[in-house]
């Protein structure tokens, strides 16, 4: 066999080893990050000094203005496409009123 084909061939036996390595390796590094994360968040939060009920109310009110924020984001989103359509949204602004008031 060509000796060139026969290096080629040695080097892609090694690489599928060091590809089979890494993977095995790959799941425990993420695994440790993970585990350094939620260590980090528990140190945060003693040495801020926070009971856990304190802790899930604190984190329930973020979630709650995160979806607050996102609903008139939808809206907004809709009312515009519906103008650009021809559709004229039964929700007034505040200038819509105002101009109606004075036809």
């Amino acid at each position: 066999m060509n000796i060139r084909i026969q290096k080629v061939i040695d080097e892609i036996e090694r690489t599928k080893a060091k590809i089979a390595e890494l993977q095995k390796l790959l799941p425990e590094l993420e695994r440790k990050k993970t585990d350094m994360e939620d260590a980090e968040i528990v140190k945060l939060i003693r040495s801020a000094d926070i009971k856990p009920g304190e802790v899930a109310a604190f984190i329930g009110t973020v979630k709650a203005k995160e979806q607050q924020k996102a609903v008139p984001l939808q809206r907004a989103e809709t009312s515009a496409v519906s103008q650009a359509d021809g559709y004229r949204s039964p929700i007034l602004t505040q200038n819509e009123e105002d101009s109606e008031d004075e036809d």
